[in-house]
């Protein structure tokens, strides 16, 4: 789903306003992910929806310059908002749950604490569709017995002796058409066992690297794996890597290596020249680069320059491949 694509979508809710509901689940710590559904009298729910639906307005839709990227290609531009497109961890799976189910347990709200609460899923929707935000709840937004807190009351304060919740319009997550979007990059990088997810995706880009019988010493790669930043750079590398997607022969790449100014001397090759080693952090580094196509010309002033956020003017892009 593009951009264009991603904000008709969500014109589809907007316009509807008036006649989509919402409905609130949580998902507790300690618990198998499943999804129990809060209940919220009427007009609490009037204002989360548009609480809610304001929020994805002003973080998706009027963004000036929205861009839609894989996640597994991220490169962490702050305008972009990420496709998921790698293994789905458990713990999001409540989010498939809350869709395909309108009969979830209620959730007791005498037995149970609100502190207990990590998640909430908020489906915003009807017959025309539904949204699914996945919002983490932080520590800072639930208010326990242990404080003291006093609310106005007519004409004097009264003391508020239970727990209570503050709800922000901030989200990480927005399921939309069969689509999951990250809208915090970083929050997800520390949740969801995606480490582990990435990790995987990372050892097929290896896998990928040492097919071509590219790299003289190989199993270097696989020891950077436990490294997040690594095995995210490794995920690029296995879904988006232009110099494998393109099969530029070895001999290419490695007369590139020798050549190009900001890597000449700093990539070494074995006694034959015929594959790269990797002895040095450096030369790693600038591997994965070369495999990214970071390294680039200026067709007009001939200038050298190293650029990550590079989006394909070319439609083929995806067709560079050989036939098998």
């Amino acid at each position: 789903m593009n951009e264009q694509q991603l904000r008709d979508e969500l014109q589809v809710f907007y316009d509807n306003f008036d006649e989509i509901g919402v409905s609130i689940y949580a998902i507790l710590k300690n618990s198998d992910n499943a999804p129990i559904k809060v209940d919220i009298e009427n007009t609490a729910l009037k204002g989360l929806k548009s609480l809610f639906v304001d929020s994805i307005k002003k973080t998706v839709t009027d963004r000036e310059e929205l861009r839609v990227l894989n996640l597994s290609t991220s490169d962490e531009r702050l305008d972009a908002i990420y496709l998921y497109d790698v293994d789905m961890p458990e713990e999001l799976s409540s989010i498939e749950t809350v869709i395909a189910s309108d009969n979830l347990p209620l959730m007791n709200i005498a037995d149970t604490n609100i502190s207990d609460i990590k998640a909430l899923l908020i489906e915003i929707g009807n017959n025309i569709g539904q949204i699914v935000l996945y919002k983490t709840l932080a520590p800072v937004n639930v208010y326990g017995r242990s404080s003291f807190f006093l609310k106005k009351s007519q004409t004097r304060l009264e003391q508020i002796s239970d727990e209570f919740l503050r709800i922000t319009p901030n989200f990480q997550l927005m399921r939309v058409k069969d689509s999951l979007f990250v809208l915090d990059l970083k929050a997800i990088e520390k949740s969801f066992g995606f480490d582990e997810v990435i990790k995987r995706e990372a050892a097929l880009g290896i896998s990928a690297i040492e097919a071509t019988m590219l790299v003289e010493n190989s199993d270097v790669l696989r020891e950077l794996l436990d490294d997040i930043r690594y095995a995210r750079r490794f995920t690029k590398v296995a879904k988006a890597s232009p110099v494998l997607k393109a099969r530029i022969p070895n001999t290419d790449i490695i007369n590139f290596c020798k050549t190009f100014t900001k890597l000449a001397g700093k990539i070494r090759f074995n006694a034959s020249e015929d594959k790269i080693l990797l002895d040095t952090k450096i030369s790693k580094d600038l591997f994965i680069k070369v495999l990214m196509d970071d390294f680039l010309t200026s067709e007009l002033t001939k200038f050298h320059y190293e650029s990550v956020a590079k989006d394909s003017l070319d439609e083929n892009i995806e067709n560079t491949t050989s036939e098998d």
